[in-house]
């Protein structure tokens, strides 16, 4: 991995509206390398158009919607679950070329759950359990879990999952975006825990597509929220009967 800027996403939920959109603006800002951190599909209804994407991004990393997919979705809510049956049938489609439908479950199979760069690491939920623990804004008042998590952490780990972006700081705090103005230099010698928002789905009460760039030689986070056409996902969610309305509902209110 080289130590030039780099685009990092995560949770894209097969949105490719959202997708394409923040794929212009990692253009746009001169980027060429993609990290993605895991849940390339899931809830959404265009699962085969994210895999193609990913096989062109330095590496994907597994998420749980990749767990569930591949293995059994025991943890999830029916609704998600339903999701992933529908999305398993997608990416075995009898009317698709069969060497893609395999390709893509190749892929999905050899997905790892971490990568580790120079004190950095990137992972999809958490140092603890690196696939499905949650870690949310309100976590940083359980300090015996955040110090678990800060002892697992070189200097800093970039993960999604929860789809709230922000920074915990290992003196227990954590700053959502906005606090910052949405850019935030890393201080060398002390440790960060970055979420990176979603792609595909926002839970933080924004509309808009959200992901980082992260330049490891000046140290800076920088949260970037990308506008896409989130009514054309939802009505494609509207007109299949096998994914639930409400992955389509949030998705205009960012919840």
């Amino acid at each position: 991995m080289s130590n030039k800027k780099v685009a990092l996403i995560s949770d894209l939920h097969s949105n490719i509206e959202a997708l394409e959109a923040v794929l212009k603006d990692i253009s746009s800002q001169g980027v060429e390398q993609v990290f993605c951190l895991g849940d390339l599909i899931g809830y959404g209804p265009n699962p085969r158009e994210m895999i193609r994407h990913a096989f062109n991004w330095s590496f994907s990393l597994r998420g749980n919607h990749e767990d569930a997919l591949l293995f059994l979705a025991l943890d999830f809510n029916p609704e998600a679950a339903q999701a992933i049956d529908w999305t398993r049938n997608q990416l075995n489609d009898v009317s698709a070329a069969k060497e893609e439908n395999h390709r893509m479950w190749n892929y999905l199979g050899d997905l790892p759950d971490i990568k580790e760069d120079d004190g950095v690491t990137y992972l999809h939920a958490s140092p603890r359990n690196r696939t499905k623990e949650y870690v949310r804004p309100h976590d940083v008042q359980d300090k015996e879990k955040m110090e678990e998590i800060f002892s697992m952490i070189k200097h800093a780990c970039f993960c999604g999952h929860t789809h709230e972006p922000g920074v915990f700081t290992e003196d227990f705090k954590f700053y959502p975006p906005r606090a910052f103005a949405n850019k935030v230099k890393l201080s060398d010698g002390r440790k960060y825990y970055v979420n990176i928002g979603s792609v595909g789905q926002p839970r933080d009460r924004d509309t808009r597509s959200c992901y980082v760039i992260w330049d490891s030689e000046s140290q800076v986070v920088e949260f970037r929220r990308v506008e896409y056409d989130f009514r054309k996902t939802m009505d494609k969610i509207f007109a299949l009967k096998q994914i639930p309305r409400r992955f389509g509902e949030r998705l205009e209110v960012g919840r």
